[in-house]
């Protein structure tokens, strides 16, 4: 016989010990009905009694099974017991409640993250050739639009001083037909100050005339 094993003698005075020791405990139970012992206890306490007593009702018989040779996993008190750990547990997470630990959620926080971003930031990452390329294109794109908005401006005010010299004196312009194309524009401007001097007297004679003739 190994010294590890435990004889039926020894099985038999420890049980007989705790037996005694489980009556102790009872002692005081017994001294009055279980409903008045319980009744001045917190609800927390009660619950706590109750689920003790029971499951030491439930192992004794357990035990008893046991002693008369009968297979305890086959009875119904098998199942009691597994029902009165269940509330035991009940009763020591309200007593002890855990800690939740936060969790992350990864998924939910990628998707508010994502969101959340300018639509321009979701491009994939471009490598450092290609930001440079980016660069230099945005570079040539500047000089290109500056190139055209002088030309514009350019062109717009040949459009508009088309009559002006350089210098800003005005270009002849070619308004009747067979004028001298030779002439420049101080004697434009002199022979305007002509009409402007004698062209009433002309008139009046011109007008004469006309009336004689009609007469005649």
């Amino acid at each position: 016989m190994s010294a590890h094993e435990i004889t039926p003698q020894q099985t038999l005075a420890s049980l007989t010990s705790s037996l005694d020791t489980l009556e102790k405990a009872f002692k005081p139970l017994e001294s009055s009905p279980w409903s008045e012992t319980i009744s001045a206890l917190p609800t927390l306490e009660r619950a706590k009694m109750d689920v003790l007593v029971s499951y030491a009702i439930n192992d004794l018989i357990w035990v008893y099974l046991k002693t008369k040779g009968i297979d305890p996993e086959k009875h119904d008190v098998s199942a009691e017991l597994e029902r009165i750990k269940a509330y035991y547990a009940k009763v020591r997470a309200v007593e002890e409640p855990e800690i939740q630990r936060l969790q992350i959620n990864s998924a939910a926080a990628k998707r508010f993250i994502h969101s959340s971003l300018p639509k321009s930031q979701h491009l994939p990452p471009q490598p450092v050739n290609s930001a440079a390329q980016l660069a230099a294109s945005q570079a040539r794109q500047a000089v290109l639009e500056q190139e055209e908005e002088e030309s514009l401006r350019r062109v717009g005010k040949a459009s508009r001083f088309r009559f002006v010299n350089g210098d800003g004196e005005g270009e002849r312009v070619k308004i009747l037909p067979g004028q001298n194309e030779g002439q420049d524009g101080d004697e434009d401007v002199d022979e305007d100050e002509g009409m402007d001097g004698g062209g009433g007297d002309d008139a009046d004679e011109f007008f004469k005339d006309l009336e004689e003739e009609m007469k005649s």
